[in-house]
């Protein structure tokens, strides 16, 4: 079925019951390596528009693995799940579906299995800045999601990070110069769309100065619209005018353009007054996840989701169980029979989601093939582009102890991380838990490790502390321990040992100020196996550092 013309969205739109308009509004998450039946009646009955896809496993909203990790699929049989849904959506004329996939690098990623190209963070790319590498890294990692059938990524973020956000943001952000985030975002958004990816930038309007996760409580910016406008939102607004796809929102309240309090989803006031009315914004906009806690507490699954529709929201990510979904679902759906949200203002979301179909060319073809899939994660090309990022993205923050390149020829090293989030949901042979003491392993061949549980207790605290004075050298990592004081506990007491101690932050680099004792720190900007192979030959003298700090420390 074509559908070429603005003539021809309308009237499919116009044939359209109002049930599956509003499927086409709402999005589910599928976590699994199997159709539930609950995505298949979804899709059938309701008539979803897009589904945010997470490979791995399902997730809580601590970002912790719920049961045991999905099945380890080939690109092809992953691919053949993604068709499988299409046709289903397809079937009795039905719509093509959008499928979207958060890729915001290491612990954010939604795709990090079959050796798909991995980038550490954003802050990486920050810190290489070289923005003909930042657009082709989402080239390659694009035309990877493009063989399985995935047509939107949730990246790149353009929120510009502030000291006051280092706790939220953390290594997600460019940095913290408006110039430098401009600049990639701006590539990576045109590499993406090179590939044929659509792209929805994130968070509208601004999330990098606040202090609190949206994830645990609402997010708050004092700033005013002079300051956010001079400062902060240069990158979105950029990117919005450079022809981004789409934006997704903040659960964040800011005073300044809202007086009532409401957060930037549910702000009528923010979406259509400054989005779309005074920025001429005219893609689509998607609300942040409605479960997370900001959301929650106050308002709820039924009453969020009918106010971020009457806010000027496309399409509502309501990524959770399957209640979830069917709560907020039903709630729009009975807000618009009883006139709650017009009809007009239903179908002109639905033209913006079906302009994006028709753009991405999905009502002419809308099946992937899985061979080329398979020779897309075997992409010599994306190998090269991930090593080029590794390579010049990790960073020397200080060598003080004149430590580098450690002299441990004779000697045992000790290599104690921490468990990072979501990593033991790829179940992926390269990007392990364990990637940095694998690493170290190539190098030194006296290697005792330790992998530190996500929950530390008093048991995992003395194991990490006895492997610390088994051996003759620390390389000690950290994963965003400014927000962790069991870490910087831990990390202080190995350092008072008193032996040579080489400070790894793995993802934020603000980690280095929460632990002034350590004399020699670099930072990898993220999980990457790639990155930690470069770092553990920096730290033996096999290379260089070369990346720079994209914020002040």
């Amino acid at each position: 079925m074509k559908k070429n013309s603005l003539d021809n969205i309308l009237s499919l739109i116009s044939s359209m019951p109002l049930e599956r308009k509003i499927g086409q509004m709402c999005s589910p998450i599928l976590q699994s390596s199997e159709i539930p039946e609950y995505i298949r009646r979804f899709v059938e009955e309701f008539g979803v528009g897009v589904i945010r896809y997470c490979i791995n496993a399902e997730y809580d909203n601590a970002s912790r693995v719920v049961g045991k990790p999905n099945r380890y699929l080939s690109p092809s049989e992953n691919t053949e799940l993604i068709n499988n849904l299409q046709k289903l959506a397809c079937s009795k004329k039905g719509i093509p579906l959008i499928f979207s996939i958060d890729q915001e690098g290491g612990t954010r990623n939604d795709l990090n299995r079959y050796g798909a190209l991995v980038y550490g963070s954003h802050m990486a790319f920050g810190a290489a800045d070289d923005t003909a590498l930042t657009k082709e890294v989402a080239y390659q990692s694009g035309l990877q999601m493009k063989s399985l059938g995935i047509n939107l990524v949730q990246a790149p973020i353009t929120d510009v990070i502030s000291f006051a956000g280092r706790t939220t943001i953390k290594a997600a952000s460019f940095g913290e110069d408006p110039k430098l985030v401009t600049r990639h975002a701006l590539a990576m958004m045109e590499g993406y769309q090179k590939a044929g990816i659509a792209v929805m930038i994130k968070h509208f309007p601004g999330y990098g100065a606040t202090a609190v996760d949206a994830h645990k409580g609402m997010a708050r910016v004092t700033k005013s619209k002079d300051e956010l406008d001079s400062h902060d939102n240069i990158p979105l607004r950029t990117l919005l005018e450079k022809g981004a796809d789409g934006v997704m929102t903040g659960h964040v309240v800011i005073e300044s353009l809202d007086p009532r309090g409401l957060p930037a989803t549910l702000s009528q006031k923010i979406i259509e007054g400054l989005l779309r009315n005074e920025w001429k914004f005219e893609g689509i906009v998607e609300s942040d996840a409605l479960r997370m806690k900001a959301i929650q507490e106050k308002f709820g699954t039924a009453k969020a989701a009918v106010m971020s529709i009457q806010a000027g929201c496309d399409v509502i990510l309501l990524r959770g169980p399957e209640q979830h979904f069917f709560e907020g679902y039903e709630a729009v759906l009975e807000a618009a029979r009883k006139g709650e949200i017009s009809k007009e203002r239903i179908d002109k979301s639905l033209e913006r989601i079906l302009r994006l179909k028709m753009k991405l060319g999905l009502f002419e073809s809308h099946l992937s093939d899985g061979k080329k899939a398979e020779e897309a994660f075997k992409s010599k090309e994306a190998r090269k582009a991930a090593i080029e990022l590794a390579s010049n993205s990790v960073t020397l923050i200080r060598d003080s102890a004149n430590l580098l390149p450690l002299a441990a020829k004779g000697k045992s090293v000790a290599v104690i991380s921490p468990e990072p989030s979501k990593i033991a949901g790829a179940m992926d042979p390269v990007q392990s838990s364990d990637m940095l003491a694998n690493a170290v392993k190539k190098i030194h061949h006296d290697v005792k490790d330790y992998l530190i549980p996500q929950d530390m207790t008093e048991e995992t605290y003395e194991r990490a502390l006895d492997t610390a004075k088994s051996a003759d050298m620390i390389i000690l990592g950290t994963a965003n321990a400014i927000n962790s004081k069991e870490q910087v506990k831990l990390a202080r007491a190995i350092i008072s040992l008193g032996k040579p101690t080489v400070l790894i932050a793995l993802e934020s680099p603000y980690d280095a100020l929460e632990i002034p004792e350590a004399k020699t720190a670099l930072c990898t900007m993220g999980f990457s196996a790639d990155a930690m192979s470069v770092a553990a030959e920096c730290i033996f003298g096999l290379c260089k550092a070369t990346g720079k700090l994209p914020v002040k420390i």
